[in-house]
């Protein structure tokens, strides 16, 4: 049995719709969809809040939930308010966002914030952390449909059948791959999210996307096209791409499947 005394990292999932004409004292009908509720159109956002600490002994709790929501909606409101679409066209920086925004975070709550992302959509992110805290990480998903057939031609059929059953079919099959890939540009760069889009386009998706890996794609002539070989291929092609422009490449993540995925990172 673990300690009751050993360091934790507690996480916690807090949605908000932002609009300069909502109050924090609006009432909360939704907490789960977003808050406050709002027959406008309001700018949607996903913040997940990371706090490290030792639970306490006799609540068993690092900080209160009900604290950590509270806190946080307030400091959307203080750091973001009406200033909120004009943030996400890019007139204020991400990392001021989520710096300040933590800071506020750490005041109402009176407990250090260890990490902090902010998801601006389903498939983008953007992520502030203590340990670097002049920086942030920056992440976006993609999606490219490619066939394979995994072989390995050092095995007989039999054993080729009996290690990867339907995959070894002669004829290969198909996958819709999703990609996640998560950068982190120097402090004060202009990069951003679009110019990772852009990279991993024209690296990626133009390279594999409507292919079949074993025939068409030279990464996979002699290499096994599994989800890990296809997630570290997705690394070694990015990375001197990024550090072209002084980026470092965090982190490829692939999904083969919903339910099979591959990462590899720094």
């Amino acid at each position: 049995m673990p300690s009751i005394a050993q360091r934790t990292t507690l996480s916690r999932c807090v949605r908000i719709a932002l609009g300069a004409s909502h109050e924090i004292s609006d009432e909360p009908h939704n907490t789960f969809a977003g808050y406050p509720s709002t027959n406008a159109v309001p700018l949607w956002s996903e913040f997940l809040v990371e706090i490290e600490g030792t639970p306490a002994s006799g609540r068993g709790y690092v900080t209160s939930l009900a604290q950590i929501d509270a806190s946080t909606r307030a400091a959307a409101h203080e750091t973001l308010g009406g200033e909120a679409h004009a943030v996400l066209d890019g007139k204020k920086p991400p990392l001021a966002v989520l710096a300040a925004m933590a800071a506020a975070i750490e005041r109402h709550l009176n407990h250090p914030v260890a990490r902090l992302s902010w998801r601006v959509s389903p498939y983008h992110h953007y992520s502030w952390e203590q340990s670097m805290a002049t920086r942030i990480s920056i992440s976006s998903c993609f999606e490219f449909a490619a066939a394979h057939r995994l072989n390995d031609p050092s095995l007989t059929p039999q054993e080729n059948l009996a290690l990867f059953g339907k995959c070894n079919r002669p004829n290969g099959h198909g996958h819709n791959y999703r990609l996640e890939v998560a950068i982190r540009p120097p402090s004060g760069s202009a990069f951003g999210m679009a110019d990772l889009e852009r990279i991993v386009s024209g690296t990626i998706l133009d390279r594999f996307d409507h292919r079949n890996l074993n025939v068409d794609c030279e990464e996979f002539r002699t290499l096994n096209p599994t989800v890990e070989h296809i997630a570290a291929v997705c690394f070694d092609l990015l990375k001197p791409r990024f550090a072209a422009s002084q980026v470092d490449l965090v982190r490829v993540t692939a999904w083969e499947t919903s339910k099979t995925s591959a990462t590899v990172e720094v």
